[in-house]
């Protein structure tokens, strides 16, 4: 499944507001709506803890999966 491009720039925009937001509740917010917006196949399975390490590591994995082109 393919993404438009219109989602892709709105989930690369989002990642870059999340990385930027110090407050860890915001980030865990925006990583949602970021979860929400992909495809099924390649949602993230969000643990019930979470750390700045995970929204960090989490980013960068859906950052790379959107720059290969899934």
């Amino acid at each position: 499944m393919r993404m438009d491009s219109g989602t892709l720039y709105d989930i690369t925009n989002l990642i870059d507001m999340c990385r930027n937001e110090p407050v860890l509740d915001r980030q865990l917010k925006i990583l949602l709506v970021i979860n929400a917006m992909l495809p099924l196949t390649k949602k993230l399975h969000i643990p019930s803890f979470l750390t700045n390490d995970y929204v960090t590591r989490a980013l960068h994995e859906i950052d790379k999966a959107l720059k290969s082109g899934y």
